[in-house]
């Protein structure tokens, strides 16, 4: 495993991670608050969201760019 491939996989744990924190925190704040200040529940998911796109953008770029370095490789 190279450098670039090891950090790469890095930030699209990060990625998962801060969806992760991002639904939990929504969900605590939600129960906690019982619907007072829901615009800002609603940020918290939504930056749940965004979070969980980017890191299925990053892992099919990253999946992606596997399979090209396979076939300038010569490799199946």
């Amino acid at each position: 495993m190279n450098k670039k491939r090891i950090f790469l996989i890095v930030i699209e744990c990060l990625w998962l991670a801060m969806a992760i924190f991002c639904l939990v925190a929504g969900i605590y704040y939600q129960t906690k608050l019982d619907g007072e200040s829901n615009k800002m529940i609603w940020i918290i998911y939504a930056m749940a969201i965004i979070s969980a796109g980017m890191f299925v953008m990053r892992f099919m770029q990253r999946r992606n760019d596997e399979r090209r370095e396979k076939r300038r490789n010569g490799e199946k």
